[in-house]
């Protein structure tokens, strides 16, 4: 009886063997015959671009115990089709700048106009595709040959209501929590802003409303602080008039007048940054200085800055009905202000 448990355990345990090394060669075979699974990378256009850097290919370089790049300042919030304005003040000497985004095997080099810079500034313009937050990533070539470790921030994607792209988008991004308003004058002398955001239009033939132009986006309207710190104004082409549009910037209201305030303001129509300027840059940089002074104007310019003005050839607006924007009740209230100011 024993001699045959005996011989049924020996039995069993040549076949849990055969099974065990059935099991492991199935498994070696599986593992060496299937191909690797490829990395995805992201590029690096399809987020955003910066004017005069070099596009390499390859991970971004940057030492892992290497020197801190620094203080970094950038709007944490990004819509499709704007910009934001970086500042490093850095310890070290920087020769060249590195920047890109995680998942993304590309990056931008940026070398100094100076030989030597601890203050390094620089724009980035935001595709009109983009569609969602990132994490930027930046390192710098020091000035003694090694690489700062590598310096990463996430940034908010923020659809505006219009999708933030079009025939004629104007935008404006800052730096910290302010009430910095846009202002844009159009050909017929109406101007755009918090008080007269534009206009839905509606349809007759489809009973729809089909565009919705103008101010779409109105940021910490006096100090009611969202972070989002950008505007934005938006023309549909069929909207886009013939004529010279004016692009003014105000500080409404100084949150904060310890902090300087730093603003970019872009030009696109058709995809593609607006160059013949008859007035200032595009991008254009300005910045509020410490101590700035609130202007809480209406529907004038006065003590705002002219930032751009610029010629566009329009295109004949259906015969649609326009209705005016209503208005928040922040913006009713910077107007009243703006009055009782007079």
């Amino acid at each position: 009886m024993i001699t045959k448990l005996l011989q049924g355990f020996k039995k069993l345990a040549f076949f849990v063997f055969i099974a065990s090394a059935l099991a492991a060669g199935f498994i070696a075979c599986t593992n060496e015959d299937d191909p690797p699974t490829p990395t995805t990378y992201v590029a690096l256009g399809q987020f955003f671009s910066i004017p005069n850097a070099t596009l390499v290919q390859g991970a971004i370089p940057s030492t892992a115990n290497g020197a801190s790049i620094g203080d970094v300042i950038i709007n944490s919030t990004a819509i499709p089709g704007g910009s934001s304005n970086v500042t490093i003040n850095s310890l070290n000497d920087i020769q060249k700048l590195y920047v890109s985004i995680k998942g993304s095997n590309q990056y931008y080099t940026i070398t100094p106009s100076a030989t030597k810079s601890t203050v390094f500034d620089f724009v980035i313009l935001l595709s009109q595709a983009l569609n969602r937050s990132f994490e930027i990533q930046i390192s710098a070539l020091l000035a003694d040959g090694s690489t700062s470790a590598l310096y990463s921030s996430s940034v908010t994607y923020y659809p505006t209501g219009t999708g933030g792209t079009g025939g004629l988008q104007v935008s404006l991004s800052f730096n910290n929590e302010k009430d910095v308003d846009l202002y844009v004058i159009q050909p017929d002398g109406d101007i755009i802003f918090y008080g007269n955001k534009g206009a839905t239009i509606y349809d007759s033939i489809t009973g729809q409303y089909v565009y919705w132009w103008g101010l779409d986006l109105d940021s910490n309207p006096a100090c009611n602080i969202d972070s989002i710190n950008n505007e934005n104004v938006f023309y549909p082409d069929t909207l886009v008039q013939t004529g010279t549009y004016q692009v003014w910037i105000n500080m409404y209201s100084n949150c904060d007048n310890t902090i300087p305030t730093t603003c970019v303001v872009t030009a696109n129509h058709a995809s593609q940054l607006i160059t013949n300027l008859t007035y200032g840059v595009n991008p254009s940089t300005h910045i509020f200085p410490i101590g700035e002074p609130s202007n809480s104007i209406g529907s004038d310019t006065t003590g705002a800055v002219k930032i751009m003005e610029f010629n566009m050839v329009g295109t004949p607006a259906g015969p649609k009905k326009i209705y005016n924007s209503k208005l928040t009740e922040s913006a009713k209230m910077k107007l009243n202000s703006a009055i009782r100011r007079r």
